[in-house]
């Protein structure tokens, strides 16, 4: 099987990528190379690689500038998965399309989680976006699959927990505050990852959710790292509402993954498993980074 994958320098493409290369064949352009944004390209490329699959691990994800990039953030966000999934329409494959927790507005009461067949209302420009790329995709090709996931974490980019290491080991007098009222899964990419190759493994379509198991706040989240790495801090709990600069975030981020578990392909662990086992391999070089002021 031949996978083509957008956005391969990335968080989560780097992990698909690792993932997927042991058992299939992986064409990863850089965006000089495929710029999904350019419909000729994609047309063009897409007839030339054949893919079976193509897996769009691209976006614009900076949350805050997403309210100010309009222009750019339509183009990635939007009109990209639209020109792929003309492509996959043309040339009768299958796309694998990921977005966010961020289409929906975050106001069901909490505990309660989002379900894949939620109405989506987002709250921000962000969110927005990614609510029009999943139109865009169901709109234009019908052999699809839209995974939805959230508060990503991997090692090969800047994420929340390298986030808090920094400010952590910045100046260990001054309190860190981290918000206390905002609450969802932490999910390790390389997790996503294994699931994703899963998906590829099943002839599914459709939306759905895939996040690690149970949830907690980001304060919840940022003190768990700190404990687990050792690191003295004082922390203080946020409000949403105390944050007046940027976009509005949803307070509740949290969703279940039911139509996964409905495939019975689930693989994915409680977030608290993965998040240590991912400090126990990475938590020591991010300490050492931020003392040397390179995190």
């Amino acid at each position: 099987m031949k996978i083509l994958l957008l956005g391969s320098n990335g968080m989560l493409g780097s992990d698909c990528n690792a993932v997927l290369s042991k058992e299939f064949e992986v064409i990863a352009p850089d965006k000089n190379e495929l710029d999904i944004i350019r419909w000729d390209v994609v047309i063009e490329k897409m007839q030339e690689i054949a893919p079976d699959i193509v897996l769009n691990c691209a976006a614009f994800t900076d949350v805050d500038a997403c309210e100010t990039e309009h222009f750019t953030v339509r183009k990635i966000n939007v009109e990209g998965p639209r020109n792929l999934a003309q492509g996959c329409a043309r040339f009768n494959c299958k796309l694998i399309h990921i977005s966010s927790d961020y289409v929906f507005s975050g106001l069901k009461t909490i505990p309660q989680p989002y379900f894949e067949d939620d109405p989506m209302s987002p709250i921000s420009a962000y969110g927005k976006s990614k609510m029009e790329s999943e139109v865009a995709v169901r709109e234009n090709v019908g052999n699809y699959i839209i995974i939805r996931s959230a508060w990503l974490y991997g090692h090969h980019g800047k994420n929340f927990i390298t986030s808090i290491v920094r400010q952590a080991m910045a100046d260990k007098k001054k309190p860190l505050s981290v918000v206390n009222d905002q609450y969802g899964s932490p999910t390790w990419t390389h997790r996503l990852a294994l699931q994703i190759r899963e998906f590829v493994k099943t002839d599914a379509r459709g939306t759905y959710h895939a996040t690690s198991e149970g949830y907690c706040t980001r304060y919840e989240y940022a003190c768990r790292i700190l404990e687990r790495l050792k690191i003295k801090r004082t922390v203080v709990p946020l409000s949403l509402k105390e944050i007046t600069e940027g976009a509005r975030r949803p307070s509740n981020c949290i969703l279940e993954n039911r139509l996964l578990k409905k495939l019975n392909i689930a693989l994915m662990p409680e977030w608290e498993k993965d998040l240590d086992t991912y400090l126990e391999a990475y938590g020591k070089e991010y300490v050492k980074q931020a003392k040397a002021g390179k995190l």
